[in-house]
């Protein structure tokens, strides 16, 4: 049977996944260049990536239940 949520949450998890390598990359680049700024950048949004694509699902349900909280 095609499950499209199951679906969904597998291409985002592949999508933040490569972002997490193209900001990786970008901190690497600044990182050689000596680009303080950059690299903190990229490193930070490089760990935003990595919290989402591993915590997604917990993330998920905690917006939910303060949303309910908020608004039930």
């Amino acid at each position: 049977m095609f499950n499209l949520q199951s679906l969904a949450e597998n291409i985002i998890t592949q999508i933040g996944f490569i972002v997490l390598i193209i900001m990786v990359v970008r901190a690497l680049v600044a990182y050689t260049r000596e680009d303080w700024g950059q690299f903190m950048s990229g490193l930070a949004l490089g760990l935003l990536c990595l919290v989402l694509v591993f915590f997604g699902p917990q993330i998920e349900e905690l917006a939910r239940s303060i949303g309910n909280a908020i608004f039930n």
